[in-house]
């Protein structure tokens, strides 16, 4: 879908045609208005771009039972984001639907921020930063966090980083024996 097409659906179907500017911002930086793309997350986000929309419900469902959390459509949405915007795996990948999903949770979040008349630009342009802060490739949180170094240094209180993956709650344990998941195997033989 090229730009001129979304902001003429954009107009068709959102809530106000105001959001023709936020919405396509925030459609561009995760989809690049592709309705049909899904995201499977994970240690590294892996996007489909489904051919048709059956092929999409099917492999979100199938993603979405198999535990993977997956963002879909033309915003990526996830699963919370969805049910917020009032949509569900079928009426994600219409993209009518889609558009007042998301015009929809847009202007919630816009008034979450407590919007007044001489800060709205400045409250779109959080509210948008605020779906940038969740779309595939991004992270919402840093991943580091400060742990105090050893030696000589401790006394003094000097702080170092350390990339460490923040565990999730539904994370399951890694029965990965043959490191499938990271591109290289090992096979052990013994006699």
């Amino acid at each position: 879908m090229n730009p001129a097409a979304f902001a003429a659906l954009v107009e068709r179907c959102a809530p106000t045609t105001a959001m023709v500017q936020p919405l396509a911002a925030i459609v561009r930086q995760a989809s690049s208005f592709e309705p049909l793309l899904i995201t499977i997350q994970g240690r590294k986000a892996i996007p489909i771009q489904a051919t048709d929309r059956d092929e999409a419900i099917q492999l979100v469902a199938e993603a979405t039972a198999s535990g993977q959390p997956v963002r879909a459509g033309l915003a990526q949405l996830d699963a919370e984001d969805m049910k917020e915007a009032g949509l569900i795996a079928t009426t994600t990948f219409d993209a009518c639907k889609h558009i007042a999903g998301l015009g929809r949770l847009f202007e919630a979040r816009l008034q979450a921020v407590n919007v007044n008349a001489s800060g709205r630009d400045q409250a779109i342009a959080r509210v948008v930063a605020s779906f940038a802060a969740k779309a595939p490739g991004t992270t919402s949180e840093p991943r580091t966090r400060p742990m105090p170094s050893r030696g000589a240094d401790t006394s003094t209180g000097d702080i170092s980083t350390i990339n460490t993956p923040t565990p999730s709650a539904k994370e399951r344990p890694n029965w990965d024996v043959y490191r499938s998941g990271l591109g290289t195997s090992a096979f052990v033989y013994g006699r």
